[in-house]
């Protein structure tokens, strides 16, 4: 019995999270029942914590830093605020803590290795379902900005997100999962995973991310490391030329495809970071948003200015954001927190070693252009999980 309360508790909200069932519950039934929906999620796993806090299996003493880091980041951006009288109105201290909800959650609930498989299955197929309804709502036009189908195609996918850059990060992250989880046992199989794999890149192209593509062919080519060796090396060499073939001649494609203008404007821009064209490179205002945020950061370099600043500043920099929220100190300790995943990660055995790295450096990457990776419910227990991986030195 205990067993089943404890499931509900952790995998009931960790699918809501994973697949933003609260948007989804807002846009298609009712605005209260998603609000129920949130605050019943933040609850069952509060009082799942309690059910398993005494619960036998050693927790994780890397996970245990992000603790540290919690400290030191309520404690200088409450400071912050107190001096800069800061406080957000679109964003309340109430929903800054529910990914630290999330995070104590998870932290308790993967030390048991028998729910760490658990969670290892749901959070795979759920990015993995994730993946399709970017392409399903892409498909139909459907828009959340608008909360309807568009008459017209869209230019880029949001997913269940509601944002392309969130939703090429799950894709890849799918991706990453996906592909260490299902072992494909006779040629059937390896067809169909193949094909779904085939079918995530697919989700993560239509996103348009200039990031998510530099990440990954990135990613691919780490994870895939093995396979580039003889005639695999050349075909893997062919494809990239004919890849670079294509993007030099694109413009003579554009007319053929129906492009919009924004569409053609973000294959452009592939075009400049894959043949190192910086000048050239649009940055979708993220370069300003950026220095506008420096500005304040520079004001209040040691104490920060306050909860939810950068948030509110909206500087699209997770790294900075920090520095920006809670001063230098939070800042060193934070990039000194991911530095030691990496460090740790690489004495790994290689396989397990790859498939950290992979979706360590998927977020690393995708926190210089999106302010809330570890914001985000979904994405901050991936961090329990690589640590408990980290920790145990093996997977499941």
């Amino acid at each position: 019995m205990k067993g089943k309360a404890v499931i509900i508790c952790f995998i009931w909200p960790l699918i809501c999270a994973c697949l933003n069932i609260q948007l989804l519950t807002g846009v298609f039934i009712s605005l209260g029942v998603s609000q129920l929906i949130a605050y019943s999620n933040v609850l069952l796993i509060m009082l799942g914590v309690l059910v398993i806090m005494k619960d036998p299996g050693e927790l994780s003493k890397t996970a245990k830093l992000w603790f540290v880091f919690y400290i030191l980041y309520y404690s200088f951006s409450l400071l912050a605020s107190g001096i800069n009288g800061f406080e957000n109105p679109d964003y309340s201290m109430i929903a800054t803590i529910v990914p630290v909800i999330y995070f104590v959650g998870f932290y308790y609930f993967l030390r048991n290795e028998t729910y760490t498989k658990m969670f290892f299955k749901v959070i795979t197929i759920c990015y993995v379902i994730s993946a399709l309804l970017t392409i399903f709502f892409f498909k139909i036009n459907y828009d959340f900005d608008d909360l309807g189908i568009r008459p017209y195609a869209l230019d880029r996918a949001g997913g269940v997100y509601a944002d392309a850059n969130n939703a090429a990060m799950v894709s890849i992250l799918a991706f990453v999962l996906f592909q260490h989880f299902y072992i494909a046992k006779n040629k059937i199989q390896k067809v169909f995973k193949i094909f779904l794999l085939l079918v995530i890149v697919y989700s993560i192209l239509i996103t348009l991310s200039t990031t998510g593509l530099f990440i990954f062919v990135l990613v691919f080519i780490i994870t895939n490391y093995k396979s580039f060796k003889g005639l695999r090396l050349l075909l893997l060499g062919v494809l990239l030329m004919l890849f670079y073939a294509a993007l030099f001649a694109r413009k003579q494609f554009y007319g053929h495809f129906n492009l919009s203008v924004r569409q053609i404007g973000k294959i452009d821009n592939i075009y400049n970071v894959l043949t190192f064209n910086t000048a050239k490179i649009d940055s979708s205002g993220r370069s300003e948003l950026l220095q506008h945020l420096l500005h304040y950061v520079y004001q209040n370099p040691i104490f920060g200015n306050g909860i939810g600043f950068s948030t509110y500043i909206r500087g699209h920099n997770t790294f900075i954001g920090v520095w920006a929220d809670a001063g230098i100190i939070t800042f060193l300790f934070f990039l000194a927190l991911l530095i030691l995943y990496i460090v740790k990660s690489l004495k790994l055995n290689i396989t397990l070693a790859i498939f950290c790295l992979s979706m360590l450096v998927t977020m690393y990457i995708f926190m210089l252009t999106l302010q809330t990776v570890i914001n985000q419910t979904y994405i901050i227990v991936l961090f329990v999980f690589i640590a408990y991986i980290i920790d145990r030195k093996k997977l499941i």
